[in-house]
């Protein structure tokens, strides 16, 4: 019994050499589709809403909050909600990005923004300001990282892709097992300089609208040059422009503007008890 041997005819050989090349073809624009997405990514994701956003976020700040992270003394919490939405009502925040203020226990001098526009303060970090003015100016620092979506851009590739999902099919894909470290690392974010900047200029333009004046703006910027000198700096500023250059920054937008630098707002008495301040 003779073995059967197929013959390929050309026109058969054709289209074979037709599909191989179509996939190959295919499968390079896909990879070229996706590395150009990763280059192009601080462009597309401000795409993505801030609905979206909130939605993927939620069960990961809500876990992290009620098993990482010990809330701070509830008349804190009421002055920083009312001084947080003060602040940005300065700064136009679009009604969209619905902001979220905590005030939490920490011994760093810290604050920071997550996606969705949740802003934390470490009462630590009010201990040292001392005033509203310098309290103020953070707390318009963070809301310009949420008005900016500069949480967003600094996200991991991964992280940006679930993003994307949820926005798609409105699945936030919570998993219990990654929840605390992913949790974290939406938290802990390193701007760039130049958004650094900007934080601080936004912040500086809603202290003036606020309270006519920007004392305080730099307050505790001098006095962690001072109690730190050329030693390590605090998380908060670890990332943002050398803090002498950041004090000249201010002074000199201050004074292109026409901005004094006035007398600070106390805390509440309330608030300085809760604080334990004199």
């Amino acid at each position: 019994m003779n073995d059967y041997v197929h013959e390929i005819s050309a026109e058969e050989s054709e289209r074979i050499q037709r599909f191989v090349r179509n996939v190959a073809i295919g499968t390079i624009l896909f990879v070229l589709i996706i590395i150009l997405a990763i280059v192009m990514a601080p462009l597309w994701v401000k795409l993505i809403s801030h609905e979206a956003e909130r939605d993927f976020v939620e069960p990961y700040v809500g876990w992290v909050t009620e098993n990482l992270l010990d809330a701070s003394d509830p008349v804190l919490q009421e002055y920083v909600e009312r001084l947080g939405a003060e602040v940005a009502e300065s700064m136009d925040v679009p009604p969209e990005l619905e902001l979220r203020f905590y005030v939490i226990e920490g011994e760093s001098v810290n604050a920071f923004t997550t996606l969705g526009g949740h802003i934390f303060v470490l009462d630590s970090l009010m201990v040292e300001l001392e005033d509203e003015n310098s309290l103020a100016m953070v707390i318009g620092h963070e809301v310009a990282h949420a008005l900016n979506r500069d949480p967003l851009s600094m996200m991991s590739r991964g992280i940006l892709l679930q993003i994307m999902i949820t926005s798609l099919s409105g699945n936030g894909g919570f998993d219990p097992g990654t929840t605390s470290e992913l949790g974290l690392d939406l938290m802990l974010n390193a701007y760039s300089r130049d958004q650094e900047e900007e934080a601080d200029r936004l912040a500086l333009l809603a202290l003036n609208e606020r309270y006519s004046h920007v004392g305080g703006a730099t307050d505790l910027f001098e006095t962690l040059q001072e109690s730190y000198g050329g030693e390590e700096m605090p998380e908060l500023f670890s990332s943002h422009p050398d803090t002498g250059d950041r004090i000249a920054m201010i002074r000199e937008m201050a004074k292109e503007r026409g901005w004094g630098f006035a007398a600070t707002n106390p805390y509440p008495d309330e608030v300085r008890e809760a604080l334990k301040q004199p």
